[in-house]
């Protein structure tokens, strides 16, 4: 569940076994968060995140001089804005020696890419992560990027709709995947330094995505209930996003 191969096969679509756990393990890391204490982050941690997002800051915007307006065009400012809190949360939290190992203009565009099927689906009953991989490949075509570097990044956006990642997914995979639940649900906020978040958010700020993202997620229950966003959107995940700011 959540590589190219599956969704070509299925579409997205779930089993019941399969939708069963889904929205078991959905619903126990979003208990996980809630009831977990703020970390104490050591001021050496909080050097390291701060360089990591220094570095993601630059690499998004060499990415952003030509991308921008075909994102803004096509998903508007307060989803551009989670694309980009995404990647740098993301960054905050993966680990020196994953952030040493990843592509970034591969991370990047997934982080651009990830919700455009969203706004954007083209096939009733089918996974919008599916569209959203499409279009990072447009992107990177755009870019001139190889073959290699889109299939990374079709398998990073297709991948984060889920708690658990497939076996041996990439660096940028984990990046994504933790950069959004980060800054949708609110998981792993509590491992950032709080000035660092500030700065993010002052950067990038919310403009109501939280209140459009419900709305999207709400519509998956009808337009795709088979599927991940679909069974998580059922089973409670509208109501579980983090509060806005």
């Amino acid at each position: 569940m959540g590589t190219l191969p599956w969704l070509v096969e299925t579409g997205g679509r779930l089993t019941v076994t399969q939708s069963l756990g889904l929205a078991t393990a959905g619903f126990a890391q979003t208990l996980r968060e809630l009831f977990s204490a703020r970390q104490t982050i050591s001021h050496e941690e909080s050097k390291r995140q701060s360089a990591r997002v220094s570095k993601a800051r630059k690499e998004l915007a060499k990415v952003l001089v030509t991308q921008r307006e075909r994102v803004l065009d096509r998903q508007g400012q307060a989803v551009l804005n989670h694309t980009a809190r995404t990647y740098l949360f993301g960054a905050a939290l993966v680990s020196d020696e994953a952030f040493s190992r990843i592509n970034h203009t591969v991370a990047v565009v997934a982080a651009l890419a990830h919700d455009d099927g969203l706004i954007h689906p083209s096939k009733a009953g089918d996974c919008f992560t599916g569209d959203s991989a499409t279009e990072a490949r447009i992107m990177l075509n755009q870019l001139g990027a190889p073959k290699g570097s889109v299939d990374l990044a079709r398998a990073a956006v297709i991948s984060h709709f889920q708690p658990n990642l497939p076996n041996n997914s990439g660096v940028e995979a984990e990046m994504i995947a933790l950069g959004a639940s980060a800054d949708v649900m609110g998981i792993g906020l509590k491992k950032i330094d709080s000035a660092l978040q500030r700065e993010i958010w002052d950067e990038w700020p919310d403009l109501g995505f939280i209140s459009q993202v419900r709305v999207l997620l709400k519509g998956e229950r009808s337009r795709a209930p088979r599927t991940r966003p679909g069974v998580l959107a059922l089973s409670g995940m509208p109501y579980l996003l983090r509060s806005s700011r």
